[in-house]
């Protein structure tokens, strides 16, 4: 018996070993491997998933995946069994699972549509544009299909698939998707850089401060994955971001400690006010700061969505790995998970070699964001290509006043994502 077998998943469900028996499921239910399942072995794997989904108390899928293991042939079961997986975080499980659903359906439109959702949530940009260019007559009367084509042919790489596909607006729905390819085509027209930096701001529209060194040749190429942040690192970034917004009027912050103390440091650098952050109406002119873009709830973002005259939204941080509905137009770096300098840290004792949580840093905001000012930047710049940083900068700033673009997850610069 294979340890990946339904049978060894079974024995470990049984055990208790959840978290064993869901690494071991993914490993041959997840996309790319699961494709080459027949339905039936799909069924019998999916029935150890919803075993697991009824320990969680995910009744509901947990039902769906009963369903399919009562009718695998079902596209209706499978095509709900997908969505939802979506749904609870598991995209690379429901792409499988939609996989088999498209192989039942043919060409159906929206089987199609939310395979590549699957797809593009699992970052398999590539894997998404191959199977909309295998859907011809799709893409011929579906607009929706036109555009995820071109998009995922951007987010892979390939600018001259983008370029080809027509998109002929019909309506204003369809007139801002086909903005969002001309937009990053546009960019694309700007730079000559295919680095992380060059592709980040061809796709969202933003400037990438920093490169992380760790794995720069390979597996992250530049994005951090589990990063506990410096004061050192938080002051590379303002010394990065500083020369570019230096005739802004005022600062800015959203709510929140790790904000404010950013700010206050932000402030001290450029010699400037902090304005407050208005109740209603939008931040202009001045500097949007932002500790981490992930923790701006959606209403704050919904608020940045335009970049006014002389205002840039800049966060120190932002995450790599879900979209975001907007990108700043100056982060330091991208991250999978992110501490604080200030937060809770990880100490590892020296003599047993366990790990437990630091206690968070309770200084004042103005304490630690003087210690930010104090900070000499000590990041290993090797990776870090400052020439090509300033020949981006020369390139394409000042950023005009536009809708800012999303903050995409990925990109053609492949990273190491952890689960």
């Amino acid at each position: 018996m294979s340890d990946d077998s339904p049978e060894a998943i079974a024995a470990l469900v049984e055990a208790g070993d959840d978290r064993a028996a869901y690494a071991r499921m993914t490993s041959r239910l997840a996309w790319p491997q699961g494709k080459i399942l027949s339905r039936l072995e799909l069924a019998r794997y999916v029935r150890q998933l919803g075993v697991l989904a009824q320990r969680r108390d995910s009744l509901e899928l947990a039902e769906l995946a009963e369903t399919v293991v009562r009718d695998p042939d079902s596209p209706d079961r499978l095509y709900d069994l997908g969505y939802a997986l979506i749904d609870v975080g598991a995209p690379a499980i429901a792409a499988t699972v939609l996989w088999h659903c498209l192989a039942l359906v043919g060409d159906s439109e929206e089987v199609v549509c939310e395979l590549i959702s699957a797809l593009e949530s699992a970052l398999a940009y590539e894997d998404a544009r191959k199977i909309l260019e295998q859907q011809a007559p799709l893409r011929a009367r579906s607009f929706l299909c036109r555009y995820l084509y071109a998009f995922n042919a951007a987010m892979s790489g390939d600018l001259r698939t983008a370029r080809a596909v027509e998109l002929a607006a019909g309506s204003d729905d369809e007139a801002a998707l086909a903005q969002t390819i001309a937009g990053i085509l546009a960019r694309a027209d700007q730079v000559d850089d295919r680095g992380l930096r060059g592709w980040h701001y061809v796709l969202t529209g933003g400037l990438l401060a920093h490169q992380s060194p760790y794995g720069f040749a390979e597996p992250m190429r530049g994005r951090y994955a589990y990063l506990a942040d410096s004061l050192e690192r938080v002051a590379f970034g303002l010394d990065r971001l500083v020369p570019l917004v230096r005739d802004l009027p005022c600062i800015y912050a959203p709510p929140g400690r790790n904000n404010e103390i950013l700010a206050l440091a932000a402030a001290r650098r450029l010699a400037v006010d902090i304005a407050p952050w208005p109740a209603v109406g939008v931040p202009a002119p001045g500097l949007v700061v932002v500790y981490d873009l992930a923790e701006l709830d959606p209403g704050q973002l919904a608020r940045l969505v335009n970049r006014r005259p002389d205002q840039v939204l800049y966060a120190h941080a932002s995450p790599w790995t879900v979209d975001s509905a907007v990108s700043p137009d100056v982060t330091t770096l991208l991250y999978q998970t992110l501490t604080p300098p200030w937060g809770e840290g990880i100490v590892v004792d020296p003599a047993t070699q366990q790990i437990s949580s630091g206690a968070p840093d309770t200084r004042s905001i103005d304490e630690i964001a003087a210690a930010i000012s104090g900070s000499l930047p000590d990041e290993d710049l090797g990776a870090d290509e400052p020439e090509r940083w300033a020949r981006l900068v020369a390139q394409v700033w000042p950023l005009q006043p536009a809708a800012r673009g999303r903050l995409w997850a990925g990109g053609p610069v492949p990273s190491a994502r952890f689960a």
